[in-house]
């Protein structure tokens, strides 16, 4: 037992063995001293995870106990206890909480309700009450077991410091974090004064209060407690001690959490290969942390690192423990997740379908782990743009959780912000931003207004704020969130730096480019410093910062760096992943606005391809290219965070004159919509909006009036009347009266969209500049020439300050005026 005791199990194990064979020879099968070795040998299977060699040999100690010494003997009790434990390691539930009550009633009734072996054996089925989510039961178990213990025994005496412990436990598992702390406190301190700071269980209880400040978001405390419990078991146990090999494991989540990823992977790849050496390959605490390895090269964008050691891991625990046991369906929806963000979506949802039904005939319906797998299922019903399955599921998890779990659990508060995040996509604004504040208050309440999850709760919010079209209030809490990272992890840290980019988004919708251009420099840089030029991070903050420049008229630096990004992403995800599209897309409409209209033609034609090849005819990011590149992509207007960009083929063939092949991909694409997404959905209004233009360039102009007039009052209806959606189809409806020679309808409809437009984003944003222009040719065209001449100049002067002298906008602001002095003589 002593090699047991340092870890060196499998030497424990041989001698054991041959402890139990020779007392077997001399003292025959039943004695106690052999039914004791048989004992500690299933307790050292049971540490290697060779549950089944360990249920069996207990299952024999169980039935010689009953047969010598009678059921209820306390030996009979204890290995039933025993038995139970390993039924519970190998998700065997409803066994282990049968025999645990059984224990609990027999121990009442043989030795009292307040005896040590009951108070335990009372503890033993709390935990059990706990694995299975029956959360408010086990509370109130361990609770009487707790204040039993420190009845009898005493606050210090080390069963009720142990109880107390468990019943921290239970508080986390609940979300109760202040209570859970409180108590663990209490713990570590209790243990430092009696055993000592540097003892095995002053250390567990500084283990587990570092998981509770990390959970809390005090990362630097989790840190440095952890950090501690390192040292001393190296010191005390060893290097390669199971033990020291967990703390250290530890270590490396709470530098994950920081975004010290280098950190991370170093201790990380030091565990597993102890692991192995101790352990070997298939024991559950190697798998543990090959799991934990693969999930830091997920965090640093090492796809295919992360998937091919997943694979590992499934592959191992269907073998060894079964395909349906927790941690084998856990692998399983890590995997699911390393799939979905490789863009592989019909791996992740069959196997995150197989995860949930599974967890629903083992757990249940309504166990925690069964609706965090539903969740996931929802999450990847909305990666493939499969917007309804996601929302009626997530609605059934967030009920769920709200009857068993309360209103306030952090798991209720995830489903909350999921479902906001589902109601985003579809469109439904005020159902997102009505959720989301819930969200917002919720955390803000329990956890801290500095908390990362109500720092990323707002930033959640500042994006429903910003697609609204209420940007100082997105950009008032995403320059809070901003500061707040700063101060608590740090300027480079990764999530700081995706707040900084959300900021740079944030000031790029509002015209303030240059301030865009200046924070997205800084994240680019320090995400080259932190994860390498071709993290999928740093190629992102490329792309951004390569849109800023397009949005400057600095064309030429922009298609450099969008050339860099599209490499990058072939390289990294492959040719046909959504995010290389994207950035094909992007470099295509640069091309466009260069004039370069077959280049772009080129790409886009391919792009549509591979959309319909990948993700069908009608998923979203296939409607997108097939319509029009979004105008609206720098305002942030992603309606559907999959129809990022809406087709620029469209547009490419109305621009080469191609009308016909353009109005029959406008129509395909609008039925599609309205089939999916409903007559009023955004994208809806988007392309009937692509369609009127069509019609427009071939001259049917009552048929464009008549349709740009309901998307008008669709849009007004639905996003207000100040959307930068409503007042880009006010103003192509403006167009359309003056091609009609309708010019005081025209004229009317401008003066509200460049009033709106003033108010909203300020007199010399670019919408308000066109604006101001498109007014002054409808002055020009009913011989009001004075005040075009005025409007015209100031347009002029401000494209010039704003754009530079050589933006296609200032261009052509300075041709348009030249023409106007050249008719007036």
């Amino acid at each position: 037992m002593a090699y047991k005791g340092q870890g060196q199990l499998k030497e424990a194990e041989k001698m054991q063995i041959q402890v139990l064979e020779a007392r077997k020879r001399i003292l025959g099968d039943e004695h106690p001293d052999t039914l004791t070795s048989m004992n500690n040998l299933a307790m050292i299977y049971q540490n290697q995870g060779q549950w089944k060699e360990a249920e069996k040999m207990q299952i024999q100690v169980l039935e010689v106990h009953k047969r010598i010494l009678g059921d209820e003997h306390p030996y009979t009790l204890t290995s039933m206890n025993d038995l139970a434990l390993i039924y519970q390691m190998q998700v065997q539930w409803k066994q282990a909480e049968k025999m645990h009550a059984h224990v609990v009633e027999a121990c009442k009734r043989i030795l009292g309700n307040e005896h040590p072996h009951t108070l335990i054996s009372m503890s033993n089925l709390a935990v059990a009450y706990m694995s299975q989510g029956q959360l408010k039961e086990a509370q109130k178990m361990q609770i009487q077991v707790v204040e039993a213990y420190k009845r009898i025994l005493g606050n210090e005496h080390p069963d009720t410091v142990s109880s107390m412990n468990n019943l921290a436990m239970i508080y986390q598992n609940q979300g109760q974090w202040k209570e859970a702390e409180k108590m663990q406190i209490q713990v570590v301190e209790t243990h430092e004064k009696i055993l000592g700071d540097e003892h095995p269980n002053s250390l567990a209880s500084m283990n587990d209060l570092a998981l509770i400040y990390q959970m809390q978001g005090h990362c630097k405390k989790a840190e440095k407690m952890y950090a501690h419990v390192v040292e001393a078991r190296k010191r005390i146990l060893g290097h390669e001690h199971p033990h020291t090999l967990t703390s250290m494991n530890n270590l490396a989540v709470a530098y994950t959490s920081q975004g010290q990823l280098k950190e991370a992977e170093k201790i990380q790849i030091q565990v597993l290969e102890a692991c192995k050496k101790i352990l070997g390959d298939e024991h559950p605490d190697t798998l543990t942390s090959m799991n934990n390895l693969a999930m830091i090269y997920q965090n640093q964008g090492q796809w295919k690192e992360a998937e091919k050691m997943q694979i590992q891991v499934v592959e191992t625990q269907e073998r060894i423990l079964a395909d349906e046991h927790p941690d084998s369906l856990a692998g399983m929806s890590d995997l699911a997740l390393i799939y979905q963000m490789q863009a592989q979506w019909k791996q992740a949802e069959k196997m995150y379908a197989h995860v949930v039904e599974a967890r629903k005939r083992i757990l249940g319906n309504e166990h925690p782990h069964t609706l965090t797998s539903m969740n996931n299922l929802a999450m990847a019903y909305k990666s493939q743009g499969q917007l309804k399955e996601a929302e009626k599921i997530q609605i059934q998890v967030l009920e769920a959780r709200k009857r068993i779990l309360g209103d306030e659990h952090p798991d209720t508060v995830s489903s909350m912000k999921n479902l906001a995040i589902i109601y985003q996509n579809q469109g439904q604004w005020k159902e997102a931003e009505k959720m989301q504040i819930q969200v917002v208050e919720t955390h803000e309440r329990i956890l801290g207004d500095e908390h990362p999850d109500s720092l990323t709760s707002m930033s959640c919010l500042a994006l429903i704020y910003q697609m609204q079209v209420q940007w100082k209030q997105a950009e008032k809490m995403h320059a809070h969130v901003v500061e707040a990272r700063k101060r608590i992890l740090g300027n480079e840290h990764p999530h700081t730096l995706i707040s900084m980019s959300n900021l740079a988004r944030a000031y790029m919708s509002q015209g303030q480019l240059k301030e865009a251009e200046e924070v997205q420099i800084q994240v680019v840089e320090a995400y080259k410093r932190i994860l390498s030029d071709e993290h999928p991070d740093t190629v992102s903050s490329m792309n951004n910062l390569a849109m800023i420049y397009q949005d400057q008229g600095q064309l030429k630096e922009a298609e450099k760096m969008q050339i860099q990004v599209v490499e990058a992403h072939k390289r990294i995800l492959g040719d046909e992943h959504p995010e290389t599209l994207t950035s094909l897309s992007n470099l295509a409409m640069m091309y466009q606005d260069q004039g370069q209209l077959k280049e772009a033609e080129k790409m886009q034609i391919k792009l549509v391809e591979a959309c319909k090849r990948i993700l069908g005819d009608e998923h979203s990011d296939t409607l997108a290219s097939m319509n029009e590149l979004a105008s609206t992509y720098e305002m942030q207007a992603q309606w559907n965070q999959a129809e990022k960009i809406i087709n620029n083929l469209a547009i490419i063939y109305q621009n080469q004159g191609q009308l016909k092949e353009a109005e029959m991909m406008q129509i395909q694409v609008l039925e599609a919509r309205r089939k999916i997404l409903g007559n009023e959905h955004p994208g809806t209004l988007t392309s009937m909006n692509n369609l009127a233009m069509t019609y427009q360039n071939q001259g049917r102009l009552k048929e464009v009036e008549k349709m740009q007039i309901q998307v008008v009052e669709a849009c007004k209806r639905i996003l207000g009347s100040e959307h930068p959606g409503t007042l880009i189809s006010m103003d192509n409806l403006a167009i359309t009266y003056k091609s009609q020679e309708q010019l005081k309808e025209a004229e009317k409809m401008q003066i509200q969209v460049l009033e709106a437009r003033k108010r909203i984003l300020g007199n010399e944003h670019p919408d308000t500049l066109t604006s101001m222009n498109n007014l002054a040719m409808t002055y020009r065209s009913r011989g009001q020439l004075k005040e075009a001449d005025k409007i015209q100049i100031e347009v002029l002067e401000a494209r010039k300050r704003i754009l530079v002298d050589e933006h296609p906008d200032t261009l052509t602001s300075m041709n348009d005026l030249a023409m106007a002095y050249k008719s007036q003589g």
